[in-house]
């Protein structure tokens, strides 16, 4: 009898901090010791792409030019979804983009969402591939 209320005891109570670290895996952030990156002119924005990924609920890549990519996290308020924005406008005191940055993406519908950027970092053209933002080279004839 006085096992099954220590058991029952501590089936209420939950599993503890060492069960819980030991049955959820730690997402490893790829990104986290890389410094900060910097675009020096939001008009050389020529394309972006917002996805959620599985550690972070919003993250935004740029292309400035041709196949350069930049990723950046971001914490979003407002009634639009920047994954259905059409047009990207930043707002900031410095002509360029980096942390802190404020996005406005707007989308058709004329909602818009307001996206503050927590981390910007530049990829290598190898994670760009990888991320699918390019296409991969053809490969030669002949």
């Amino acid at each position: 009898m006085l096992i099954s209320l220590t058991m029952l005891l501590a089936a209420s109570i939950g599993p503890t901090a060492e069960q819980t670290a030991a049955a959820k895996p730690a997402v490893v952030d790829p990104y986290a010791g890389r410094p900060s990156a910097r675009i020096s002119s939001s008009r050389q924005v020529r394309n972006f792409v917002v996805r959620r990924e599985e550690a972070n609920d919003r993250v935004v890549y740029l292309e400035t030019t041709r196949n350069t990519w930049f990723r950046g996290e971001m914490i979003c308020r407002g009634g639009g979804d920047p994954r259905d924005a059409h047009s990207l406008e930043p707002v900031s005191h410095s002509l360029g983009i980096d942390n802190n940055t404020t996005l406005i993406f707007r989308e058709l519908s004329s909602q818009t969402s307001l996206c503050t950027l927590v981390s910007l970092v530049s990829l290598t053209p190898e994670e760009a591939l990888e991320l699918k933002l390019v296409r991969p080279p053809k490969a030669k004839k002949g």
